[in-house]
């Protein structure tokens, strides 16, 4: 692979002798899902709903979001191109940079935020463990330079790397799960709450949580073998895998009344589990995030490779993640991943229902540079989905999904007008 022009066929379709088990792409995915801000908020979710109800909106969230990457997916196993290749058939050859930088933007910002996050951890967890601790910047920078150096080798690093931390990580998860359940206050799980959450908030956090992956998955699925497997293999790692991961990481928190899973794991004695989680979730999330966003910014302009977006994007996110001013930018990037799930509603409306299904690289070659549906729609969403945030107007009471809604309405509207 290394060695071809089009490294990790950022402009071409994936050809069949690159394809990969269904069962590979499912680890890739499931080890997006296990990450430390996803342990958070199932501790929260869990707390504020009470164990139950919190167990119902893992369940029916994980459920919508499994159903909705079956469709996503779809298009990426049918087409067997990027994300960012196919944005070019709604938004223009040209237009469609826009939206490609800005999903980079945003990942490459979270890749930050994540290595920040595992720099103070480990620097808590070596003082815990070790009486001693390194800096965090240096731990953060560390940590983040290594990641680069994985990605760089694109899709096959990626799974490789899947194949044995998802399953580490999932051990160690049970085992922490496991432990706490038998030193743990059981009466705790059938508690109420502090009702900051109820089943439909519970629902909506869920699905917000993993609704900007839902739109990077066709990076991973153009390399699908079997296209029935490979479309179950998203159920499952989104509508079974998920919700597990999301309840016994909330267990712990619900029996020790905390909200740190590793801190829990560290008070039980599993110190050394407790490392392996936050080094190898991670990890496993950053090296998704950064494999995207050098495909977005190798897409995006011609003079900057795969490669050599990787290790740009990575070196710099890495150095910024040494800034305690970090944490200003959460509320900004936050801001901005409203705009980025109506991406993927208007990719999907513009494959099923105006183009039926023909993204064939030639015919973009009589595309238009600029395709304006694209971006009424785009914007559409965003004021949509700005609107749902505040609560001034709702669908679903669920931000993406409304988001979704309006930016897909308004674009099949429009573009089916003008084909």
């Amino acid at each position: 692979m290394a060695g071809r022009d089009d490294y990790d066929y950022v402009h071409t379709p994936v050809p069949g002798e690159e394809t990969t088990p269904a069962w590979r792409i499912a680890l890739i995915i499931i080890g997006g899902t296990i990450a430390v801000p996803g342990f958070l908020m199932a501790a929260q979710i869990s707390a504020g709903a009470g164990f139950q109800p919190a167990l119902v909106g893992f369940i029916i969230g994980c459920q919508v979001l499994g159903l909705t990457g079956i469709v996503v997916s779809r298009v990426g196993v049918r087409s067997k191109l990027s994300t960012y290749m196919i944005l070019q058939f709604p938004f223009g050859r040209r237009g469609a940079k826009f939206p490609s930088l800005l999903i980079g933007f945003v990942l490459f910002f979270w890749f930050a935020i994540l290595c920040g996050l595992l720099g103070a951890a480990a620097a808590e967890s070596m003082r815990t463990l070790l009486g001693f601790a390194w800096p965090e910047p240096v731990l953060a920078v560390a940590g983040g330079l290594a990641m680069v150096l994985i990605t760089i080798y694109g899709f096959s690093a990626v799974t490789r790397m899947s194949m044995i931390v998802v399953p580490i990580m999932a051990a160690v998860l049970l085992y922490g799960a496991w432990r706490a359940w038998q030193v743990g206050d059981h009466a705790l799980l059938a508690g109420e709450g502090t009702g900051v959450f109820g089943i439909s908030a519970a629902i909506s956090a869920v699905i917000g949580a993993y609704s900007g992956g839902i739109v990077t998955l066709p990076d991973y699925l153009r390399y699908a073998r079997n296209p029935g497997r490979a479309l179950a293999a998203v159920y499952f790692a989104l509508a079974i895998s998920f919700p597990t991961v999301l309840t016994i990481t909330a267990l712990p928190s619900i029996l020790f009344g905390k909200e740190d899973l590793i801190n829990i794991m560290l008070a039980l004695g599993i110190g050394v589990g407790a490392l392996i989680v936050l080094i190898f979730s991670t990890v496993s999330s950053n090296v998704g995030l950064l494999y995207s966003s050098g495909l977005a910014l190798a897409t995006a302009t011609k003079k900057v490779g795969y490669r050599g977006g990787v290790i740009l994007l990575g070196i710099l996110a890495s150095a910024l993640s040494a800034f305690d001013i970090l944490s200003l930018f959460i509320p900004y990037i936050s801001l901005l991943g409203i705009s980025i799930p109506s991406l993927c509603a208007i990719y999907m409306c513009d494959f099923y229902l105006v183009r039926k299904g023909d993204y064939s690289t030639e015919s973009l070659l009589n595309h238009p540079d600029v395709f304006l549906p694209g971006f009424v729609g785009w914007t559409a969403g965003f004021v949509g989905g700005l609107v749902s945030h505040f609560g001034w107007v709702t669908l679903t009471t669920v931000t993406a999904v409304d988001s979704m809604i309006v930016a897909g309405g308004v674009y099949t509207l429009i573009a089916r007008r003008r084909s």
